[in-house]
């Protein structure tokens, strides 16, 4: 997606619906990407800090 550059704070040439629309799809994109990475890195954290807590179950022979 190319966006076309605009100057949100020049109040004289708004930016049009679709530069608009554009710039809130590709945030909305960016937020997913960090929501996916802080998950997949708090699941680590998680697994990891479980594991420490519960050491694996031994069998007696």
């Amino acid at each position: 997606m190319q966006l076309q550059p605009f100057d949100l704070n020049d109040i004289s040439h708004e930016p049009s619906d679709e530069q608009l629309d554009d710039l809130m799809e590709a945030v909305a994109a960016e937020a997913r990407r960090h929501g996916q990475a802080a998950r997949a890195q708090l699941m680590v954290r998680l697994r990891a800090e479980i594991t420490a807590i519960k050491p694996p179950c031994r069998r007696e022979a």
